[in-house]
């Protein structure tokens, strides 16, 4: 895989390569040469017309302030013949109002305002020094002299700052030089632009009729705009030369580059035939390689093949024996487990039959004690009846005070009876004879109730007495019968106790007997495992060992297919002929040698 896609990658880089123009390794580099020269020739003369224009642009600059400077002298040259003052006073003298002025008379009087002139001036040059000239106030007195929107943020700049004294915009095709337009005493300004109360017709104007703003000295009235086309400029400059600079710059550099493309052509003549005789060796001896490396790769191929078969057969092999090993372990822990718990079996069939014994002799103790029961129930009856026995006595003594109560009511009868016949003397005696009848009475109805009592205690003691007697009987009789049971059943389960207990004293012996057999057998097998393993080893490391050599072969069969795409190339770059070497890029095929890992190898057994 590795293989096939550094070939498919040197099959690309080559196409796109050989694509883009099929040329020979001296044409390219001639071609390279004469590139590198256009391109130098156009980066030089780029250069010459930017520096070119920008010292024309400075030209320029330099021109536009000595017309500035020419315009400012003359303003100060006009102001200091005092001019201005005399034709006021003159046509103030001659006239009552600007309205009665000629536009001759006017005219006189703008020739000597100061910077009337040099407005003038700058107007009259224009066209013979290829300039334009322009005033501009955003409070002008001529509305063609109305400032724009631009004209006015220049406007804003000069009045923002008193001290600004120029300002140069440069929009690539125009160069424009501002510099404002202040007013000035000295120059007379004010005599036109001052204090209204100095008006020559005494009405607020200035001679020629306008208003006067009462403006002050150094107050910004506008600005004067002196701008040049760069280009206009250029061609006048260029006007009457015969041939332009530039063009002896484009000869010149033409001339060198050719130079340095015949230089380059005799040059490269003996290097590039040396280069292509020294490719052609090294395309030779890659191919050499190449077949070397094929036969490598086969037999690392035959040898990696061999020796993934054994190391699969082994893990197989190893695979079985660790199942058996693990088959073995588990029937001896459970050989362990069935003695143990054969063992422990054995131990609680002695205990059951042990239980077994202690429970026939708690039986036989149960039997003696519910003779000893059956004999104290019959006790407690004998004791019961004596019970009634005195209940029947006492019965019969309360008989006895029933007499007494009887004969004392009599008694106290006759007491009353003789107490009536004493009369007043026997009172007393009937009192007590009434009271002894009362208690009397009261002994009567108490032992009435006692023999009551009596006779009922003595009938439920007699009931229960008889109801116990039946009820234990019969209790005796069905524990008895159970216990009868019991006993014939513990001794049956003894007999069963006694032939388990003998079983299991066998199966233990046995179990015992197979643990040991299967610890050997583990034993075995642990020792056939150990040596399985280490052959196992062995084998991964000549399956790895040939795995490097079957790598090793491979890198070299793509290095060498890496060797003979570069020369190919390298041979098609020098000579620029694809269907020279056509039978040279055929790619050479390699027998993949196996890439499996030990992984593969583990997952094959698995």
């Amino acid at each position: 895989m590795l293989q096939k896609m550094n070939r498919k990658r040197g099959t690309q880089i080559c196409s796109r390569r050989c694509s883009m123009f099929h040329l020979s390794l001296r044409t390219k580099i001639i071609s390279i040469v004469a590139f590198t020269s256009v391109l130098g020739a156009v980066i030089s003369i780029s250069g010459f017309l930017y520096f070119n224009k920008k010292e024309l642009e400075r030209g320029i600059i330099v021109k536009e302030r000595t017309i500035h400077r020419q315009l400012a002298a003359a303003t100060r040259f006009v102001a200091t013949q005092g001019g201005l003052k005399d034709v006021v006073q003159k046509f103030q003298s001659k006239y009552t109002s600007a309205e009665q002025m000629t536009d001759t008379d006017k005219k006189e009087v703008m020739n000597h305002v100061p910077i009337v002139s040099a407005m003038i001036i700058g107007a009259e040059n224009q066209k013979t020094d290829h300039y334009k000239f322009r005033v501009f106030s955003d409070e002008p007195r001529r509305k063609e002299n109305m400032a724009t929107a631009k004209e006015l943020e220049v406007l804003k700049k000069f009045d923002g700052d008193s001290k600004l004294e120029e300002i140069i915009d440069n929009d690539g095709e125009v160069v424009t030089l501002y510099r404002p337009v202040r007013l000035s005493e000295g120059n007379g300004c004010l005599t036109c632009h001052g204090n209204p109360g100095n008006s020559p017709w005494k009405d607020g104007t200035d001679i020629l009729g306008y208003r006067m703003e009462n403006w002050k000295d150094g107050k910004l009235h506008g600005v004067f705009a002196v701008s040049e086309n760069i280009q206009d400029v250029a061609k006048a400059s260029m006007g009457s030369a015969f041939i332009a600079p530039s063009w002896y710059l484009v000869g010149a550099i033409t001339l060198g580059a050719f130079l340095s493309l015949f230089l380059a052509m005799f040059l490269m003549k003996g290097s590039i035939t040396s280069l292509a005789e020294a490719a052609q060796s090294i395309l030779s001896v890659s191919g050499q390689v190449g077949g070397s490396a094929t036969d490598v790769a086969g037999s690392s191929q035959s040898l990696s093949e061999a020796a993934t078969e054994q190391a699969a057969s082994l893990e197989q092999t190893a695979a079985s024996l660790e199942e058996i090993t693990s088959m073995i372990s588990k029937a001896s822990d459970s050989a362990v487990l069935t003695a143990e718990s054969s063992t422990e079996s054995q131990r609680k069939a002695e205990d059951g039959h042990t239980a077994v014994d202690q429970m026939l002799t708690s039986m036989d103790e149960i039997s003696q004690s519910n003779e000893a029961i059956l004999a104290q129930i019959s006790d407690s009856n004998r004791q019961m009846s004596e019970i009634v026995k005195v209940i029947q006595d006492i019965g019969n003594r309360t008989k006895i005070i029933n007499e007494i109560v009887f004969q004392t009511k009599l008694l106290s009868f006759n007491a009353s009876v003789e107490a009536a016949r004493a009369g007043e003397h026997g009172k007393g005696f009937a009192v007590v004879a009434e009271e002894v009848g009362n208690l009397a009475q009261m002994s009567g109805n108490a032992a009435k109730e006692i023999s009551d009592m009596l006779d009922a205690s003595i009938s439920k003691v007699e009931g229960i007495v008889e109801d116990t007697q039946k009820k234990v009987e019969i209790l005796i009789q069905t524990g008895k019968e159970k216990i009868e049971a019991g006993v014939t059943v513990a001794k049956q389960s003894s007999e069963v106790l006694n032939e388990i207990v003998q079983n299991v004293s066998r199966v233990s012996g046995l179990a015992q007997e197979i643990s040991q057999a299967t610890k050997e057998q583990a034993q075995g097998v642990a020792e056939i495992n150990k040596a399985m393993t280490q052959l196992d080893s062995v084998t991964q490391q000549n399956a790895s060992t040939s795995q490097g050599a079957a790598t090793s072969a491979q890198q070299l069969s793509t290095q060498a297919q890496a060797l003979k795409i570069s020369v190919d190339e390298l041979m098609k770059v020098i000579r620029g002929n694809p269907g020279h070497l056509k039978s040279s890029t055929q790619p050479v095929r390699f027998k993949t040698a196996s890439r499996e890992t030990h992984e593969d190898i583990e997952e094959k057994a698995g």
